[in-house]
């Protein structure tokens, strides 16, 4: 047995262990859970930001199948109203990936799961692409054309992932308000509506940046914070689920009951502890990297 079947084998082990408890809290207390995706393609070797569309659809059709799915508006609505009174599901795109309207639009559709996409100006204009993939051929990014037509769809929204995808909190207060606020604008002129939504570069936050979302007249935004969100969750800050291609079914349902939820919070306070570390470091103008 190598080192990845091991890792494998606990990974398959962790949502048993910690079901017992979190199947009778999300009976109890019903939320929101906010799954986050990136692409939906096929690669050469395995990427965690990366499901093919074969278990897209497998993942979709379970959703809809098993969950009660809606808008993140609708969403948002209802916990600003207060608790959910079911477990609801929302999808989310990160990053505005070409492949999201070529591979994951069709499946969306044909199961009517709504879905919001966030865009990041410069990535659409052309002048910069994310650096995760920097040999892949071909363009990588929705164009402003493309994301236009997405905002015409029944069931899709645009929201906003900055101008230039940094990590905001590593900017001083001009730059990262013009990274808020002008993402805002700039994404409200291409795609003729107005844009609710705000995603943090690599889920990289403080209070300020909350503070700035909110100034900018963002109705809502959405972090890499693991968990559901329920009436006391923060509006600027809400808890996301990642999705990605080790799940099938049976392993997006355990997500969505919480039961991967204990491990996910503990890897998520190694990031914010990076993240605290790298603030203390000298200013960064590097395009942030999701994680």
């Amino acid at each position: 047995m190598n080192a990845s079947d091991v890792r494998n084998g606990v990974r398959n082990m962790i949502p048993y262990l910690f079901l017992p408890v979190a199947y009778p809290d999300h009976l109890m207390r019903p939320a929101v859970r906010i799954l986050m995706y990136h692409r939906v393609a096929r690669l050469p070797a395995y990427d965690q930001l990366t499901v093919t569309p074969e278990r897209f659809e497998e993942q979709i059709a379970a959703l809809k199948s098993r969950w009660r799915v809606v808008s993140l508006a609708d969403a948002v609505k209802e916990l600003e109203g207060g608790a959910p009174r079911v477990p609801t599901a929302v999808v989310t795109f990160d990053d505005g990936y070409r492949d999201n309207l070529e591979n994951a639009l069709p499946i969306l559709r044909r199961h009517d799961v709504p879905a919001t996409i966030f865009v990041t100006a410069r990535f659409s204009d052309g002048s910069r692409r994310h650096p995760r993939y920097p040999d892949e051929p071909g363009r990588l990014h929705l164009d402003w054309s493309e994301i236009a037509a997405l905002a015409a769809e029944p069931g899709i929204s645009i929201g906003s992932h900055t101008l230039t995808h940094p990590f905001l909190t590593r900017l001083d207060d001009k730059a990262a308000e013009e990274e808020v606020a002008g993402s805002r604008r700039e994404i409200t002129e291409h795609v003729g509506r107005d844009v609710e939504f705000f995603c943090y570069p690599s889920g990289d936050l403080t209070a300020r940046e909350r503070t700035l979302v909110a100034a900018a007249g963002y109705r809502a935004a959405v972090s890499v914070c693991p968990g559901g969100n329920r009436d006391a969750t923060e509006r600027y800050a809400l808890r996301r689920t990642e999705v990605t291609d080790r799940d099938g079914a049976r392993e997006l349902l355990f997500k969505l009951m919480g039961a991967y939820d204990p491990v996910h919070r503990l890897l998520h306070r190694r990031r914010e502890w990076n993240f605290a570390r790298a603030r203390r470091s000298p200013p960064a103008t590097a395009t942030g990297i999701s994680p």
